[in-house]
């Protein structure tokens, strides 16, 4: 038995016939479209440089076509392959070839989400989410987790729900949470999984359809603080569409039931659009209020209050991505973190704010071990003389790129469009130098939270970062995820 433990591919079969017209199509067996072809020869693209030792798929025919085109385009001719029932797609029972948009007509909008998302929402004559689970574990159980940990990789194609299934084990996620998990078309999940078959990490890969925006791709992403200005379906829809990579929730402000709102309302767009948004809950650390702002308390000596250990709790219970940790002082900063984050029973990642100065005199430390590094200029604007803001920006976004770890640049990089439709020059040059120093993402934050033109402050970050990185020298970009 090999030491080193296999690697779990995950994907779903393409656009079927009946996925195309809009119906429900369970058990029932369609072939795959052209563009369904054609998507699971790009799913093939994006894994061929894995080698695959083993392949499993349902005993339906798109998800067999699927399965055929990927390991085609892989070149890997001779994978065993086992078809297993257990991983088929949920049975719809009567509503199998009913048209999905009537029957929402019919059902109404809550109901018809509880029917397709929901945990045990009952299908006349057939299944729920839960015995599609209850059918698809056992087998990954016995038949897959088995082969990963004799260190073997291991491509499933299954299904839309099974899939969603699968995820739900593999990721702790709860009965009612379920509800806001989607397996895309055009997207293979990448898995490394602990003896039981949970999650260790996880890697996603789209398809160029699914990533493309506008015509062309970028590499550095936009991250969006959502407020008041921001949170709602359409505006977020709007922003989604102009180029948002990864949602901020800043705890410094704001209620939980807001933040839980949100989260519903990103969860359910990932939903429609197929394009999944990675959450960062960023705690306020040990702040005190001085004339109508926040700044740190010298006066406490770790950077992790009660207070953020209750968001820290809550980012988990949700499902999120990152914890944003304010104030970081040393690394110990960071290990305390994930500590908490494990003993809550979380996987998530941690990014160190770098606000304060003593946290320069360990930066190289507490970059090591991060998960991401944000240049948080607001705060740090308050421990340095501003002129050196510039300099100590550089720096930390070297030691970011010394130690491979994604780095964000925030804080009043359009500021101007809090109030203006367009930003000033100084504006566009400041996020221009960002991207050529070597940043990862660009953060908005007043712009998208309380400024009056928060899709327009995206759709402006784009364009900037497209037209810099069409001057800038090839190098590799670190995704949040």
């Amino acid at each position: 038995m090999q030491n080193k433990i296999g690697k779990l591919i995950i994907t779903r079969h393409q656009e079927s016939e009946w996925n195309k017209i809009g119906l429900w199509t369970g058990l029932r067996d369609r072939h795959l479209t052209e563009l369904g072809f054609k998507e699971s020869e790009e799913i093939g693209l994006l894994i061929k440089d894995l080698k695959i030792d083993y392949a499993f798929a349902s005993m339906q025919v798109r998800s067999i076509e699927t399965l055929s085109s990927v390991l085609n385009v892989c070149e890997q001719y001779d994978v065993p392959t086992v078809h297993g029932a257990a991983l088929n797609e949920r049975d719809y029972g009567d509503y199998t070839a009913k048209n999905k948009r009537e029957m929402e007509d019919i059902l109404g909008e809550e109901e018809y989400d509880k029917l397709r998302r929901g945990w045990d929402y009952p299908v006349p004559n057939g299944e729920t989410l839960k015995m599609v689970h209850e059918r698809i574990v056992p087998f990954f159980k016995d038949n897959i987790v088995t082969k990963l940990n004799e260190g073997r990789n291991v491509l499933i194609v299954g299904h839309g729900n099974s899939m969603r299934a699968l995820i739900k084990y593999i990721e702790k996620i709860s009965d009612e949470d379920i509800a806001n998990v989607e397996m895309p078309f055009g997207t293979v999940i990448l898995y490394s999984l602990d003896p039981d078959g949970y999650i260790l990490n996880k890697e996603i890969r789209e398809t160029s359809r699914i990533k493309k925006r506008s015509g062309k791709e970028k590499r550095a992403q936009i991250v969006a603080s959502i407020g008041p200005s921001s949170a709602k379906h359409k505006i977020l829809k709007e922003m989604m569409d102009n180029g948002l990579d990864v949602v901020r929730l800043n705890f410094s402000w704001g209620d939980l039931n807001t933040r839980i709102d949100t989260i519903s309302i990103i969860r359910k767009l990932e939903t429609e659009t197929g394009k999944h948004i990675p959450f960062i809950v960023d705690v306020p650390g040990p702040r005190v209020q001085e004339k109508g702002s926040h700044t740190y308390d010298h006066s406490l000596t770790s950077a992790i209050t009660p207070l953020d250990k209750e968001f820290i709790k809550f980012g988990i219970e949700h499902n999120v991505d990152y914890i944003a940790l304010s104030f970081v002082g040393n690394e110990q900063d960071i290990f305390e973190c994930k500590k908490i984050i494990e003993q809550y029973g979380g996987k998530q990642k941690v990014i160190a704010k770098i606000e304060r100065k003593v946290a320069l005199e360990s930066l190289d430390k507490i970059v090591e071990a991060s998960d991401a590094i944000m240049v948080a200029r607001g705060d740090l604007g308050n421990e340095i003389p501003l002129e050196q803001i510039p300099f100590v920006q550089e720096q930390i976004i070297k030691s970011a790129k010394t130690f491979n770890k994604p780095v964000i640049v925030a804080t009043q990089m359009l500021f101007s469009m809090v109030e203006n439709n367009t930003p000033t020059r100084a504006e566009v040059a400041d996020v221009e130098t960002a991207i050529s120093e070597g940043a990862d993402a660009v953060m908005l934050s007043d712009e998208t939270t309380i400024g009056k033109y928060p899709v327009l402050a995206v759709s402006m970050m784009e364009k900037i970062i497209l037209e810099t990185e069409k001057h800038k020298s090839e190098s590799a970009n670190l995704n949040l995820l």
